[in-house]
Order: C-alpha cells, then sequence, then structure tokens
C-alpha cells in the first residue's frame, strides 16, 4: 500500500499543478523523482506529494497498529538540481534505475520491491493509481492518470525518436 500512496500522492499534486513527471523512484527510506515544473510550482508539488504521502503512511501505521512515527520526511528542503543539458538528465536517469542495484539492495533495478517506474512508460499514455483506503478524503477523486514524459532535453538530443531514447 506504501507505493500506492506515494503513486497517488504524485498523481493528486500533479493534477493540481503543472509538473512534467520523468520518473520516480522509491529507494527504502528516500525516493528519486525526476521532475520539469511549469514555472515556480516545484515546492509546492513536494510538499504536497511529501505531506499527503506522510500522513497517508502515517494513518495506515495507526490502522495496522503500529507506532506512526508522525512526519515520514525530515525537515529538511528536499535536494533539488537543475539538469541543464542532456548529459547531465541522462546521467541522473542513469542514477536513479542503478541506484538500489549499486547499494547492493538487489541485482537488477526492477527486483526492487514496490518497482513501478519503467523507461516504456514514456510511451504509454500513464498510470492508473487508485485512490488508497487510507486518508485520502473521498472528494478527491477515486483514480488519477499519473503521466510520465521523456525529458524535453533528452527528446531533442535524440530528434524526437522515442524508441532510440528508450534505447
Amino acid at each position: 500500500m506504501v507505493k500506492d500512496i506515494w503513486l497517488y500522492s504524485l498523481a493528486d499534486a500533479q493534477r493540481e499543478l503543472t509538473v512534467d513527471l520523468h520518473s520516480t523512484r522509491l529507494v527504502l527510506n528516500h525516493h528519486h523523482t525526476t521532475a520539469t515544473p511549469e514555472g515556480k510550482v516545484l515546492p509546492e508539488y513536494m510538499r504536497r506529494v511529501h505531506h499527503d504521502t506522510s500522513c497517508a503512511i502515517n494513518t495506515l501505521l495507526e490502522h495496522e497498529r503500529y507506532d506512526a512515527p508522525g512526519e515520514m520526511f525530515d525537515d529538511r528542503s528536499p535536494h533539488v538540481m537543475r539538469l541543464m543539458d542532456a548529459p547531465a538528465q541522462m546521467t541522473q536517469l542513469a542514477y536513479e534505475q542503478n541506484n538500489c542495484v549499486a547499494a547492493g539492495l538487489v541485482s537488477r533495478p526492477e527486483h526492487m520491491p514496490d518497482h513501478v517506474f519503467d523507461f516504456d512508460l514514456w510511451k504509454s499514455e500513464g498510470v492508473v493509481v487508485k485512490r488508497p483506503p487510507v486518508y485520502f478524503a473521498k472528494s478527491r477523486p477515486s483514480e488519477l492518470l499519473l503521466r510520465f514524459t521523456p525529458p524535453p532535453l533528452l527528446m531533442r538530443e535524440f530528434d524526437g525518436d522515442l524508441d532510440k531514447l528508450i534505447y
């Protein structure tokens, strides 16, 4: 359910704020997310995602009779980098993809528990995410579409050839 909470939080924030999501990965105690915001909405997007994720996981833990730690993310600002060119974008995506392998957690990226993102999602309409049964009010949509798009500088580098970029 943690994966479902994470994806719904991303999709719900994406529904109201203009953010192109390129990739996301949960890595046990943190996440890697690459996105391109329209304007200056990235801080609000991340605040909403972290708030909803934290509240929902705490609610889930309490429901399962575990002690809820409170805030799931510490009070430091998220680490944010501006990727200025296509090589920087490619390097970051490769790092995110292989971080769990480099850390010795799994032998292949797709073996990471709750693995969701594959580059082929750039070819799809997105991932349909159902509202988790904890925390999120019924006034929120019962299903959301979480959209993934390739980074724009990489698309330009590969002359718009998505198959070549993914390969």
